[in-house]
């Protein structure tokens, strides 16, 4: 889905241009009309004042060029007039351009005058010595029409920068908004990995319930596992003591038996007894269970490899290998981490020769172990068969089969990798690979 920052980030990008483009141009328009009022106010005065220098004579009436403003005189001054009271003046700023006689008013639109300029026409009838006079005044109005083009120019660019103001704040209290969903998430991912067993529920009123749905479902969840890794525990124990009793049985009357039907009667029950001891062991492993003690590699990894040394004596050197950020506390449970490498170590010791290499490394995505031994190794084809419980390559090696199946149970749980490889050593290389969140 689409980000909802970006969303409403591009909507209000789109509403502030909207805006700003409209402002702009309603605001040009709104001042053009008003100076155009303004101006319709002065060309009328210019009027009055021409028709005052209009005066009567011996022959008719005559202008009287003392009364006329001195810009009418000055070529393309940017003021002008015509008039006609029978005799037709017109100021010398026109040269030879005309203006129109036939309106009364404002001109509804610009008229086209000298040296490209664009003219705002008013024109008006008079009656003076019993005779019809006919007036047009008209101003330049470019230059105010360039000002208009760079007033709209600058309202936009100062919209656009505003919009961009907007954006970066909303942006901003977008992410202040919404911290609390990322406190959330991190505490989530604490979750996942057993550091807390419930949200904070001091969030904002909108997300209040959002958070008391998922604490709700959180508790659920935990009573159904426990019920579940209970009955199966339950389960595991009750059929602990029948499945001895028969054993013992079986060996009493081992006498009356041939040895087919007592070997088919030993690997039935042995069967039985794997698959018990896997329900009891899957029963405990679950990195949703309560939050508990972290695996601490400085504490107890020293302490694991001491048992491990006591158990297969000084034939097996064990080279350790952690990585900076490893050597601190792991993001899973101790008993679980203890369970894991407790089972690649010590397979690694039953089949090395006399060395054994164990590499750490932990970052934000995952933590990575690997476990070397230069004994005789597996062949690719064999890979399958001893991650089976209870598989074993040399029935002369003490154990269960049991290890690496463990191994095996704990990556599927916590929805790791599991490889297995040739290691430099020659023997084999098992390599895990855990996924977190930081």
């Amino acid at each position: 889905m689409r980000s909802i920052g970006r969303q409403l980030g591009l909507g209000l990008i789109a509403i502030l241009l909207v805006t700003v483009v409209l402002v702009g141009q309603g605001s040009v328009w709104l001042f053009d009309q008003a100076l155009r009022g303004y101006l319709t106010t002065v060309l009328q005065r210019e009027t009055d004042s021409l028709l005052s220098a209009v005066r009567p004579g011996p022959d008719g009436p005559y202008l009287d060029a003392a009364r006329v403003d001195p810009d009418y005189q000055r070529l393309y001054s940017g003021r002008y007039f015509v008039i006609d009271a029978g005799e037709r003046w017109r100021s010398r700023s026109l040269w030879d351009t005309r203006l129109p006689l036939d309106a009364e008013g404002l001109h509804n639109t610009l008229v086209a005058g000298p040296d490209n300029q664009q003219l705002l026409v008013w024109s008006g009838q008079y009656e003076l010595l019993q005779q019809p006079v006919q007036i047009s005044v008209a101003i330049d109005y470019l230059p105010l029409l360039k000002a208009f083009d760079r007033t709209r120019w600058l309202i936009w660019g100062l919209g656009v920068l505003a919009i961009l103001i907007s954006l970066l704040v909303q942006q901003w209290l977008l992410r202040r908004a919404l911290s609390p969903l990322r406190r959330a998430r991190r505490e989530l991912a604490e979750w996942h990995v057993g550091k807390r067993l419930q949200l904070s529920e001091e969030v904002p009123e909108e997300l209040q319930p959002l958070v008391t749905e998922i604490n709700h479902l959180g508790r659920q969840v935990e009573q159904i596992i426990k019920r579940s890794r209970s009955g199966q525990a339950d389960l595991g124990h009750a059929l602990k003591t029948p499945l001895a009793v028969l054993e013992t049985l079986l060996r009493e009357s081992a006498g009356d038996l041939s040895n087919e039907k007592l070997r088919a009667l030993e690997t039935q029950l042995g069967a039985i007894r794997a698959q018990m001891e896997r329900a009891l062991q899957r029963a405990r492993l679950a990195p949703e269970s309560q939050a508990g003690r972290r695996f601490n590699a400085k504490e107890d990894l020293p302490w694991l490899l001491e048992s491990l040394q006591r158990i297969h004596g000084e034939a097996v050197h064990v080279q350790t290998t952690l990585h900076p950020r490893a050597a601190t506390d792991w993001p899973f449970e101790r008993e679980d981490m203890l369970e894991l490498l407790g089972n690649l170590l010590d397979n690694a010791c039953k089949w090395a020769g006399s060395e054994v290499h164990f590499e750490c490394s932990l970052d934000q995505q995952a933590l990575t172990l690997s476990v070397s031994d230069d004994g005789p190794g597996v062949s690719e084809d064999e890979h399958e068969r001893i991650l089976r419980r209870g598989q074993r390559l040399d029935q002369t090696v003490n154990g269960q089969g049991l290890g690496l199946a463990i191994v095996g149970d704990l990556v599927e749980v916590y929805r790791g990798q599991l490889v297995l490889g040739k290691a430099t050593l020659g023997g084999l290389k098992v390599t895990v690979v855990l996924p977190w969140q930081s």
